[in-house]
């Protein structure tokens, strides 16, 4: 097994821990508890910063894949994960900076019949981005585990 693999198979693993801590913050919302939701949603987000800063140090030890390499369609399915990826960063964040501009006083917050109303406005956004968020994220789950299949055969081929 190659380092890129390796390295691709822990991401696939952080991905489905985020996908999980997603599912669960969505749950514990549901059932009004904001603290479990954004303990679920910040670590979910800690998890993902984490992989963007260890990115950069795979392209500089291990290198790019070698697309050329890759048939047609495993290339679409890479991009396909590559804009579920982006939704999820853009939807999560947007998601962030909108529950602090809704809770300037979160730290004191536990559970939501407690917390400061929102406005509806603010909420919906939230609500938007978050499930942007939550959407990219199962898909991104997803579509990862199609590429790295793809990749585990390519490496077994070779």
């Amino acid at each position: 097994m190659n380092p890129s693999l390796i390295f691709w198979t822990a991401a696939i693993v952080i991905l489905l821990a985020v996908t999980a801590l997603v599912a669960v913050g969505i749950r514990s919302i549901r059932r009004g508890n904001l603290s479990a939701h954004r303990r679920c949603m910040k670590t979910a987000a800690t998890l993902v910063t984490c992989f963007l800063g260890a990115y950069p140090l795979k392209l500089l030890w291990f290198g790019r894949e070698r697309l050329s390499e890759w048939s047609g369609q495993a290339v679409l399915t890479l991009r396909i994960h590559e804009v579920c990826v982006f939704a999820m960063i853009v939807g999560g964040l947007t998601a962030l900076i909108l529950s602090r501009k809704m809770h300037p006083n979160r730290n004191r917050l536990t559970h939501l019949p407690d917390a400061p109303l929102a406005s509806n406005r603010a909420l919906t956004r939230h609500r938007i981005a978050g499930w942007t968020a939550a959407i990219g994220a199962g898909l991104a789950f997803l579509t990862a585990a199609i590429v790295l299949l793809d990749m585990y055969e390519r490496a077994a081929g070779s």
